[in-house]
């Protein structure tokens, strides 16, 4: 069996151990911690670093722990804007720099399909999920 393969449905088979969910106001934020290796990433560097601090990371979706039915290549994961940029910036040196692995929390919603809630098993139905952000800036924890 190829290697890409089998890693990808390791992954996917046990991806949900690693998904926090948050309960909100209107409906529940679910939030992941996520290792972002190099060589299984790009930068998009043709969007750059933007006001606010945003940028773009492409992820092949073999290597994408969530199921993405409707994406072709890449999850795009989207650093959002906000008005204090200094964390994000630190974060985006250290991706296009990276030679170990670089530990990232995403925020799957609003992008996420729950299949299932006992065992958890969601599905992404856009290319998209965004770095964790709380307060108007970056937040890297679950």
């Amino acid at each position: 069996m190829n290697v890409l393969l089998l890693a990808m449905l390791l992954s996917n088979a046990t991806f949900a151990a690693d998904v926090t969910v948050n309960p909100g106001k209107y409906s529940d934020y679910y939030h992941m911690s996520y290792s972002l290796v190099p060589g299984e990433y790009q930068v998009n560097k043709a969007y750059g670093f933007n006001d606010g601090g945003q940028f773009e990371v492409l992820v092949p979706k073999a290597y994408f722990p969530i199921p993405a039915p409707n994406c072709r290549k890449n999850i795009i994961i989207r650093m959002p804007w906000s008005a204090n940029e200094e964390k994000k910036r630190a974060l985006y040196q250290a991706l296009l720099s990276a030679s170990e692995p670089v530990p990232v929390t995403l925020e799957l919603n609003p992008y996420i399909e729950v299949l299932h809630k006992q065992p958890l098993d969601l599905e992404l139905t856009y290319c998209n999920v965004f770095f964790r952000h709380r307060n108007g800036d970056y937040y890297d924890r679950l």
